[in-house]
Parts: C-alpha cells; sequence; structure tokens
C-alpha cells in the first residue's frame, strides 16, 4: 500500500485486518502514525521522505487547519 503521511492508528488495524504486508509511507514528519505497531506485526514500513508529500501536507494543513487538528487528534474540542 502507498500512502501520502504515516498510517494512523485506525487504518493500521486495517491493514493488519487485511494482511497487507507492505506500507511506502510519502513522509512522517508532519504525523508520526502507528508505524512501529505495524512493524512488530510483521509488516514492512518504507518511509520516503518525499518533499512532494510534505508539500502537498503543508497546503493542506494551512488551508484546512481546523480539518487537520481534529482528524489528527490535535482539536481541543
Amino acid at each position: 500500500m502507498y500512502t501520502t503521511l504515516s498510517p494512523c492508528p485506525m487504518c493500521s488495524g486495517a491493514m493488519l485486518l487485511f494482511g497487507i504486508p507492505r506500507v511506502v509511507v510519502g513522509e512522517n514528519n508532519t504525523f508520526m502514525g502507528a508505524e512501529d505497531h505495524l512493524r512488530a506485526h510483521g509488516v514492512e514500513v518504507v518511509v520516503k521522505q518525499d518533499e512532494g508529500c510534505v508539500e502537498i501536507l503543508a497546503g493542506f494543513i494551512k488551508e484546512n487547519a481546523a480539518v487537520w487538528a481534529e482528524d489528527s487528534g490535535q482539536s481541543k474540542e
């Protein structure tokens, strides 16, 4: 599976449930998901730190700060 950012715990659980053996992560500086959990369960996690992914996410966060705060668990509400 390929993903722009590090998979959250819920997405990581789905990967394990469906037996996905490998995930390629575009970047994990913006959000660090459950990569260690995936590795502990035998999933190969490859992190690219791709500048294009960083730019995409930075733009999304800038334009949708409230949505990002909620989706990433940073919302105070």
